[in-house]
């Protein structure tokens, strides 16, 4: 075993342990040497991955801590969704959407087209409203409060401008969203146009992206979303399992 994988499993060790340990819990539980297990403790002690508590115990350092912040920058949730978004348009025939929630905005960061000739067209990074659509109203319903409040009192003046989307009965259907975790929509923000959404979860069970799929109302009827929605759920489960592993 190389020495990078050592200390590989030894951070394994002290994540698993969740406290401070001891130097012969760390030596029994990869079955290491004295002598080595201490050597490598030390090095990774002066480079700031792993901390040596007063008392001689050691646990993750705060290396480890910038580390975690600069992946989950660079986390490109799109690589991560893509190739299970593609298996959801083969199973579904439609076409699979992801969105992020940008204040009180919504963006889609990633599409898979479906091939039927007649399909809606989301321009990528194009912000969207909240309160009208199946993946905004999913997003906004695990929005703050504040977030909701404001769409809230929007929504009651959207007669005009969103004349399908729910309105002054929006509080009501954001309760149940939050309830089922899932959202449709029909001809809400763009007439003719028929939705789904469910939620992705990061390690912590915050939402924090929307899967959708959508099409043309005249092949997407409510009895066809509730058909799809065992796969876009079970799809986002895949996508939530893979940012936890992540």
């Amino acid at each position: 075993m190389s020495v990078l994988e050592k200390a590989s499993e030894l951070i394994d060790c002290l994540g698993q342990a969740g406290e401070p340990v001891s130097l012969a819990f760390v030596r029994s539980a990869l079955d290491m040497p004295k002598s080595s297990t201490h050597r490598l403790l030390g090095e990774l002690a002066g480079l700031g991955i792993v901390r040596r508590t007063e008392d001689g115990r050691y646990s993750l350092g705060p290396r480890l801590l910038y580390w975690g912040e600069a992946a989950a920058e660079t986390f490109d949730l799109r690589v991560v969704a893509e190739p299970t978004m593609r298996r959801l348009r083969d199973a579904v025939g439609e076409s699979v959407h992801l969105y992020l929630r940008d204040k009180d905005m919504r963006v889609c960061i990633a599409a898979v087209e479906a091939r039927h000739e007649l399909r809606p067209f989301i321009q990528l990074g194009r912000p969207l409203p909240l309160r009208a659509g199946a993946s905004g109203k999913l997003l906004l319903a695990f929005a703050d409060d504040e977030i909701q409040r404001a769409e809230l009192r929007r929504a009651k003046t959207d007669a005009e401008t969103f004349p399908n989307a729910p309105g002054a009965r929006l509080a009501d259907e954001l309760a149940r969203i939050r309830e089922e975790r899932w959202a449709t929509s029909s001809g809400e923000r763009e007439s003719g146009v028929a939705a789904a959404a469910t939620p992705i979860v990061d390690s912590r069970g915050r939402v924090v992206a929307a899967l959708s799929i959508s099409g043309p109302i005249t092949r997407l009827a409510p009895s066809v979303l509730e058909a799809a929605r065992g796969p876009l759920q079970q799809s986002a489960d895949e996508v939530s399992d893979l940012l936890r592993r992540g």
